[in-house]
């Protein structure tokens, strides 16, 4: 472990076993700084939670109002399963929870409370399976664009995505 000492006067000194101990003013900032940048960088501050959402895609669109698949992949590493119950996107009005049905005729979608999240497991939203489908785009879609969305699960609570705009979703 890495230690520093500097002068009283600013809030610090070495302690016992190679640690920083911080007191008034000081110890609040860096316990700030520290806060905010964790929930700036969602990458970082996701590397020890036991759900985790990655590779979150939608596809480009010239249209405006129309309906497009958001697809990703979820960890769950939990020792309990958990469930989708809302996503927010900046360039959506409403979403959806969709399951493919495959009966006698042709795929439909259906519209489902929840997608399940099993435990210790990861699942992949496609377009021909679970996905959340984001109703009457706000703005054009341009390939290489990037939004933050907030994918609200059962018992993990909010989890800010990074949804990237691709061609390929």
């Amino acid at each position: 472990m890495i230690g520093m000492a500097t002068s009283d006067a600013v809030g610090t000194h070495l302690d016992r076993g190679d640690c920083i101990a911080l007191s008034g003013r000081s110890g609040f900032l860096l316990f700030g700084l520290v806060a905010v940048g964790l929930c700036l960088t969602p990458g970082l501050a996701a590397a020890g939670d036991p759900l985790q959402v990655t590779n979150a895609r939608v596809p480009a669109s010239d249209e405006i109002g129309i309906d497009l698949p958001l697809v990703m992949t979820i960890r769950n590493d939990a020792a309990e399963a958990d469930a989708i119950l809302r996503v927010r996107c900046p360039f959506a009005n409403f979403s959806v929870r969709h399951t493919v049905d495959r009966g006698e005729g042709a795929p439909a979608m259906r519209e489902i409370k929840s997608i399940p999240i099993p435990k210790n497991k990861t699942i992949e939203l496609t377009r021909d399976g679970y996905h959340v489908m984001l109703l009457q785009t706000r703005q054009k879609l341009v390939d290489g664009e990037k939004f933050t969305c907030a994918v609200v699960f059962q018992n993990a609570g909010t989890k800010e995505t990074e949804v990237q705009v691709s061609r390929t979703p």
